[in-house]
C-alpha cells in the first residue's frame, strides 16, 4: 500500500476502489467551555445542568406586586433577569420557559387600594371647605403618629418646631423624617390651592386617616382589583419600553386562589402546617427543619432567626398571631378582617399568605423541580426560602429549586433609593433622562448578581460606548456603499491583524459569557474591539479591505442584540429608532434629488456671472454642512479620495451640529483675539509715536511733580522744592536719552 504522508491512500487493486481513510479532527487544546451561574444556594459559581439532561430549561421569576409605579430598582431586577434569559436562549440556545407572576393580592395592594377608594368617595361626597376641616384632625393625627418629637396641641408651631430640628439626626431614628415633614407641611398649605392641586396636597395625611375611619367597611374584590389592573397595565407599558421580554407564562394570583388551598391543604396533611383557632394557617418551620430530609432557610441560613425580615415577610395587615407555635412560622393562609378581599377555605375565609403566592403559581406549570428561580437579593430571605420550604413540604423532597440567581441592590450615586432622600426614580422619570438602548447597556455594564450605582459616571461611560458604537456602525456602512466592486479583497498584515483582534474577542467574550453570564467583561470586550478596528480604518486608509469591518460589525452587533439592545434586520449596527417608511421610490428619492438640482442651479448660475474659486467652495460646504446635514446625511471630506457618505440618526446629526457649533466658537474666539492683539498693536503704535512727539527738553516739564529743571530739562528739584537725589537723576537722565533717541527717529 502507498501512504501519503502518514496517510494510506487507496490504490488500484483488481478494478476495485476504496474509500481513503478519513482522519477525526483533534481538538485544539483550549477545551469546550461550560456555563458556570453563581447559585445563591451555595454562594459559589456552580457548572449549569438542567433537569432535561439536554436543552430544556424550566425558569420561575419573582414578577411584580402592582400597587404602584415601576422603579429605577425595578427596572434593575427585570433588565438583568432580561439579559440573562435572552444570554441562555439565544447564545448558549437553550429552549427556555420563562414563568412570571404578577402579585395582585397583598397587604399593600389591599392598603392602598381602600384608601384610593374612600379618597375617590370623599372627592364625591364632600365640598372643599368640608375637606379642609378634616384635613385639620388628619394633619394632627399624621403628626402624632408619624413625627412624635413634636409634643403641641395644634399645629400652629409646626414650623417654628422645624426650624429647630436637626433633619439628618431624626433621620437616624426616623429614616422617613423628611416625607413626613413634607407631608404635613403640604396638608397646611393646601388652603392656598384649588382642584386637583388642592387633592394632591392633602391626599398623604388625608389617605391613612380615612382608612382609620372607615378602612374597615370596604369588602368589595373589585375595588383591590381595579387598583392592581391599572399598575399591571403600567408595569407591562414600561417592561415594553425597556425591550424587556415577555414571559412564556403570565401567573396572577387572584386566579390562583383555589389551587392555593389544595397545596395548603397538602402542606397541612404533611404535617408541617397548622391551623389556628382564627382560621389562619401557618408554616411549622422547627418541625420542617429537624426533619433529616429537610433544611430551612437555604438561600440565608443566617437569617433565619431575624423576627424583624420575618416580620416584614408578613405584611403590615397582620392579625392575631397567638396561636403561632414559633415566632420564626410564617402565613400559609390568612384569616380575612373587616377591610379585606376574602375566600372560602377549609379554614374559614381568608386570603392567601405572600410566600406560598409562587411556590403554587410556579409549580402549577413548572412542576415539582425547577432549573432556575430568579429574583432580587432583597427577596431572598424570607420570601425566596420561604417558597423553597413550603414547596418541598407540599412536595416531600428536598430541592424545589436547583439554582436561585439573585440580582444585586441598586443605590442611586451611593446612597439606597428612597423617597425621603428624594433620589427616588421611577421607570418613566429614568426614560425622560436617558434612552431605553443607553439603561439596557448601563445594566450591562454591571454584573448582575452585584449591587449596581447608578449614577452619573456609569452614565458618562455609556454615552462613550454609545458614541463609539454608533459612530463605528455608520463608518462601516458609509465605506461599504463607498467602496467600489473593482477594489481589491486581498488581506494584508493589517486585515489579519484585524481577523485575529476578531477572533481573540470571539474567543473573550464566549468565556465571559460560560463565566456568571458576566456581560461588562464582554462588552469591554466589543469596545477594545471597535477601537482597534478604528485604528485599522485610520491606517487603511485608500486600501481598506470592507469584508474583516463587515466581519466586525456583524459580530458586535449580533452580540448586542442577544443582550437585548434593539439592532437592525440586517445585523449591521444597531436600529436607529428612525424609519422613513414604505413610501415609493419618488418619495423616498425627492428629497435628495431636490438637493442636487438646488446645487445644480446654483453652480450653473455661478459658472455664467463668472464666479471665483472661493464661491464655488463655499456653496460644496454649504451643500455639506447644511443641506445634506438636513437629510440626515454627514459627508466626510477625505484628503486623496472622494468625500465618505453616511446616514445619520437624529442623534448623530445632534452630535454633529455641536461639534460644529463648537469648532465656529473656537474659530470666532480665535479671529477675536488676533483683532485684539492688532488693535492693541495699533494703539502701542499710535501711543509710541505720540511720545515720540515730544521733545527730550519738554517731557519732565511737569509743575505738578517738578520745581526746576536744568538747561536740558532734566529735573534738579522736586514740587516741594527739595534736590533731587543722585540715583534719581542718573534713573531721569537714562529716560531723558532714551526719550532723545526716539524722537530722532521718528
Amino acid at each position: 500500500m502507498k501512504f501519503f504522508g502518514n496517510i494510506p491512500r487507496s490504490i488500484m487493486s483488481s478494478g476495485k476502489i476504496s474509500q481513503p481513510k478519513w482522519m477525526q479532527p483533534e481538538p485544539n487544546g483550549k477545551g469546550k467551555r461550560v456555563l458556570k451561574l453563581y447559585n445563591s444556594l451555595t454562594r459559589n459559581k456552580e457548572v449549569f445542568v438542567p433537569i432535561s439532561g439536554g436543552k430544556s430549561v424550566s425558569w420561575y421569576s419573582c414578577g411584580p406586586t402592582v400597587y404602584d409605579a415601576a422603579h429605577m430598582g425595578h427596572a434593575r431586577n427585570y433588565v438583568s433577569i432580561d439579559i440573562n434569559r435572552r444570554l441562555l436562549q439565544d447564545y448558549f440556545g437553550y429552549d427556555v420557559k420563562f414563568v412570571q407572576n404578577v402579585t395582585d393580592i397583598d397587604d399593600k395592594i389591599i392598603l392602598r387600594g381602600r384608601q384610593n377608594y374612600l379618597f375617590e368617595q370623599l372627592r364625591l361626597t364632600k365640598s372643599r371647605d368640608e375637606i379642609l376641616e378634616e384635613v385639620k384632625l388628619a394633619s394632627l393625627e399624621y403628626t402624632k403618629k408619624n413625627l412624635p418629637s413634636y409634643q403641641h396641641e395644634g399645629l400652629g408651631e409646626f414650623e417654628k418646631w422645624y426650624a429647630v430640628q436637626d433633619a439628618e439626626k431624626e433621620k437616624l431614628s426616623n429614616a422617613k423624617f423628611p416625607m413626613h415633614v413634607n407631608a404635613v407641611r403640604s396638608a397646611l398649605e393646601s388652603k392656598n390651592y384649588e382642584g386637583d392641586e388642592f387633592y394632591e396636597k392633602v391626599k398623604d395625611v388625608m389617605m391613612p386617616y380615612l382608612d382609620g375611619i372607615s378602612g374597615s367597611s370596604v369588602n368589595d374584590r373589585e375595588v383591590f382589583r381595579k387598583l392592581s389592573a391599572f399598575w399591571e397595565e403600567k408595569y407591562d407599558d414600561d417592561m415594553r419600553l425597556l425591550n424587556v421580554l415577555a414571559p412564556d407564562v403570565t401567573t396572577r394570583v387572584s386566579e390562583y386562589v383555589p389551587e392555593i388551598v389544595e397545596f395548603v391543604k397538602r402542606i397541612v396533611d404533611n404535617g408541617y402546617g397548622y391551623a389556628t383557632e382564627d382560621g389562619s394557617v401557618y408554616f411549622d418551620t422547627t418541625k420542617f427543619d429537624r426533619d433529616e430530609k429537610h433544611a430551612y432557610a437555604k438561600n440565608q441560613p443566617w437569617n433565619k432567626g431575624d423576627l424583624e425580615l420575618v416580620s416584614e415577610g408578613e405584611g403590615s395587615l397582620v392579625g392575631s398571631t397567638s396561636g403561632k407555635r414559633s415566632s420564626s412560622d410564617f402565613a400559609l393562609w390568612k384569616a380575612s378582617k373587616d377591610g379585606e378581599p376574602r375566600w372560602e377555605s377549609p379554614w374559614g375565609e381568608g386570603r392567601p399568605g405572600w410566600h406560598i403566592e409562587c411556590s403554587v403559581m410556579a409549580s402549577d406549570i413548572l412542576g415539582s423541580n425547577i432549573d432556575i428561580h430568579s429574583g432580587g437579593i432583597d427577596l431572598a430571605f424570607p420570601h425566596h426560602d420561604n417558597e423553597m420550604a413550603q414547596s418541598e413540604a407540599c412536595f416531600d423532597n428536598y430541592q424545589w429549586v436547583n439554582y436561585f440567581l439573585h440580582t444585586g441592590h441598586l443605590h442611586i450615586e451611593g446612597q439606597k433609593m428612597s423617597k425621603s432622600l428624594k433620589n427616588f426614580i421611577t421607570v418613566q422619570e429614568s426614560l425622560k433622562m436617558y434612552s431605553s438602548r443607553q439603561l439596557r447597556l448601563a445594566f450591562c455594564l454591571t454584573q448582575w448578581n452585584n449591587q449596581m450605582d447608578f449614577k452619573e459616571s456609569l452614565m458618562q461611560e455609556v454615552r462613550g460606548m454609545e458614541s463609539l458604537f454608533g459612530n463605528f456602525f455608520t463608518n462601516v456602512r458609509a465605506l461599504q456603499h463607498d467602496i467600489g466592486a473593482g477594489a481589491s479583497k486581498k488581506l494584508g498584515a493589517l486585515e489579519r491583524e484585524l481577523l485575529a483582534g476578531l477572533d481573540d474577542s470571539k474567543d473573550r467574550v464566549d468565556e465571559a459569557f460560560c463565566d456568571n453570564l458576566s456581560t461588562p467583561t464582554a462588552m469591554k470586550s466589543l469596545a477594545e474591539l471597535v477601537s482597534q478596528s478604528n485604528i485599522y480604518i485610520s491606517k487603511a486608509g485608500t486600501e481598506v479591505r470592507i469584508e474583516p469591518l463587515v466581519d466586525v460589525v456583524k459580530f458586535v452587533t449580533r452580540i448586542l442584540g442577544i443582550v437585548g439592545v434593539p439592532v437592525r434586520a440586517d445585523g449591521f449596527g444597531w436600529e436607529s429608532g428612525e424609519s422613513r417608511g414604505g413610501g415609493s421610490v419618488e418619495e423616498l428619492a425627492l428629497p435628495y434629488v431636490k438637493c442636487l438640482s438646488k446645487f445644480r442651479d446654483e453652480v450653473r448660475s455661478m459658472a455664467i456671472d463668472n464666479a471665483d474659486k472661493k464661491e464655488y467652495l463655499g456653496l460644496t460646504d454649504r451643500v455639506r454642512d447644511h443641506d445634506l446635514l438636513e437629510l440626515n446625511v454627514a459627508v466626510d471630506d477625505r484628503a486623496g479620495q472622494g468625500a465618505l457618505v453616511k446616514f445619520v440618526t437624529a442623534d448623530e446629526k445632534k452630535a454633529i451640529l455641536e461639534e460644529r457649533a463648537e469648532g465656529e466658537k473656537r474659530k470666532a474666539d480665535k479671529i477675536a483675539k488676533e483683532k485684539a492683539k492688532k488693535e492693541k498693536a495699533v494703539a502701542e503704535e499710535a501711543e509710541k509715536a505720540a511720545k515720540a512727539s515730544i521733545p527730550p527738553q519738554e517731557m519732565f516739564k511737569d509743575p505738578s511733580l517738578y520745581s526746576e529743571w536744568d538747561q536740558e530739562g532734566i529735573p534738579t528739584k522736586d514740587k516741594d522744592g527739595n534736590e533731587i537725589t543722585k540715583s534719581m537723576t542718573k534713573r531721569l537722565k537714562k529716560q531723558w536719552l532714551n526719550q532723545e533717541k526716539l524722537y530722532k527717529s521718528k
